[in-house]
């Protein structure tokens, strides 16, 4: 999210991220049994919010922390079914606009 929003510091640009996905690894909240994960801050799978400054292993990683503008709330949609083991298809489409404050460079792909 923190390169679209760079991309929108115009105000006559907007941005538009989409995931399209099989995998219910990216939309399934991680199970109680899992542990700390260093990628918490950054996963995106249903009900999540990503707002404010983004930690990749708590922070020991300062060169990967992320401080996003918005606050961006994911809502997975079913995208399609096939049959077969993996056949479900689901997406995630966030808009960004132009109307925030300037944020912090974000040296990771992810966000």
């Amino acid at each position: 999210m923190a390169g679209l929003e760079r991309f929108c510091r115009r105000p006559d640009q907007n941005g538009l991220a989409v995931v399209l996905t099989n995998d219910p690894a990216l939309w399934s909240a991680p199970g109680p049994g899992r542990g700390q994960m260093r990628d918490r801050e950054f996963r995106i799978h249903e009900g999540r919010e990503l707002t404010g400054t983004l930690l990749w292993a708590g922070g020991k990683y300062e060169r990967n922390t992320c401080t996003l503008r918005g606050t961006y709330g994911l809502d997975w949609k079913p995208y399609s079914e096939l049959s077969g083991s993996g056949g479900e298809f689901r997406y995630v489409a966030v808009h960004v606009s132009p109307d925030q404050d300037e944020p912090k460079p974000c040296m990771m792909m992810p966000c």
